[in-house]
């Protein structure tokens, strides 16, 4: 055992001395916290936002939710580095200035809604609002940012029409007052305010024409229909067949955000947002897909995720930097090992070889004196061998040999010096 550890320590240290360099170059375990933006309280963006909240705090990640007017506004906290995580509208990312940003999933659809006072001929494009109070949300809104596209398309005189910048709930009691003629929001047809709009019998969700030519000129908007009743089969919501315009709700990050927090956020959205097998998807996305996002979503669950608890499975996979420099260590110490043993210990029994040939060699030539120091040092060799020597199984043959030599040797020595000192009393 003592010739083993002789051999082993400086490959373990040499081990630990790696293992050490290696660290230096892991990315330190991330703190747990995340901020994600999300758009005004209660809209669908916050109450998923909570939603998530919830989840992550299962896997000790605190988050704060923090509220905002919409997508530009949450596109410039992402820019900012003030958030981690947002909610961004399809067609608001400016690629030039969100160059840092990337994309996690695309979760649902976003119909734009053109909601009016209700009456017998209601208008069936934009154009038509030529010269009417419209709001087209708030500043700093996905909704504003979009309308204003589409209000220079349809060449809608300012002048004329009054554009007005309220929010959805805002824009709702105007109508109601007759201070506002329409007005439009960008917002998921499950949200709670829709079902309220759609109930109330004095307005109406107006159903658009040349939806094709929209989904031809701005490639951020794509026709949806909102089917007769599919909102609320028993007040049968909506009314009749609705065709809109619609975004895409994406979910974006910038790049310092730690990688392992994006995947588990990516596995929480994967397991929160499955909608008929389209969402949520890497599809309809604006920004570039983060790596772990895309791994992610398109992989799932890693073997090591699915066989420990998250942060374990994370701290594993952390750790995979080491394997490279152990194994190109461990490789050749393996091969090197053996030959390397077998040395260390036939070294020894070689030495003790060379101190027993001194004296096998020439005993018969000693004069008495010199015949009793070879017989002292012999007797401590044997001792030597005896109480100091654990020698591995393999390798007894050649221990017992020696000891055979050694005795042998010995007793041929004391032969002798009896011998020596009879003729001398004769």
């Amino acid at each position: 055992m003592k010739e083993f550890f002789k051999v082993w320590l400086p490959i373990f240290l040499l081990i630990a001395a790696v293992f050490w360099f290696s660290a230096q170059f892991i990315k330190p375990e991330a703190d747990k916290v995340l901020s994600i933006a999300t758009g005004r309280a209660g809209g669908s963006y916050y109450n998923y936002a909570q939603r998530y909240q919830i989840l992550l705090q299962e896997y000790g990640i605190e988050v704060k939710i923090v509220e905002t007017a919409g997508s530009l506004e949450t596109l410039d906290l992402l820019k900012d580095h003030k958030v981690d995580i947002g909610f961004v509208q399809g067609g608001t990312v400016d690629h030039k200035e969100h160059k840092d940003l990337e994309s996690i999933a695309s979760i649902y659809y976003e119909p734009l809604w053109l909601f009016m006072k209700k009456v017998d001929n209601p208008i069936e494009y934009i154009s038509q609002l030529e010269s009417k109070r419209v709001s087209i949300g708030e500043k700093g809104s996905g909704t504003s940012a979009i309308l204003k596209q589409i209000v220079k398309a349809n060449e809608l005189k300012i002048g004329t029409t009054k554009i007005e910048n309220l929010s959805l709930l805002n824009s709702y009691n105007a109508l109601k007052n007759k201070k506002l003629d329409a007005f439009f929001s960008v917002i998921s047809a499950d949200a709670p305010i829709i079902l309220e709009l759609l109930k109330d019998k004095s307005i109406e969700a107006i159903s658009l024409k040349r939806i094709k030519a929209y989904e031809k000129n701005f490639s951020s908007l794509e026709g949806i229909t909102i089917y007769e009743g599919s909102l609320n089969l028993i007040n049968n919501l909506p009314k009749k067949d609705i065709h809109l315009l619609s975004t895409t709700a994406t979910l974006a990050v910038h790049k310092d955000v730690d990688d392992t927090l994006v995947r588990l956020f990516t596995k929480i959205v994967k397991s929160e947002n499955q909608r008929n097998n389209e969402f949520p998807s890497l599809k309809h996305l604006e920004l570039p897909v983060h790596p772990e996002a895309k791994k992610y979503m398109l992989k799932g669950d890693s073997i090591l995720e699915k066989i420990f608890p998250y942060w374990i499975a994370s701290n594993l996979d952390r750790l995979k930097i080491m394997l490279i420099p152990l194994l190109t260590l461990m490789i050749p110490l393996l091969k090197g090992f053996l030959p390397l043993y077998r040395w260390r210990i036939r070294s020894k029994i070689y030495r003790w070889y060379k101190q027993l040939d001194q004296h096998g060699q020439q005993w018969e030539q000693y004069d008495q004196k010199s015949l009793l120091h070879g017989i002292q040092e012999i007797e401590a060799l044997q001792k030597e061998i005896k109480e100091h020597v654990n020698v591995p199984l393999p390798y007894m043959s050649e221990y017992y040999m020696l000891k055979t030599h050694v005795d042998f040797i010995h007793q041929k020595m004391l032969q002798s010096f009896d011998n020596m000192k009879e003729k001398e009393s004769l």
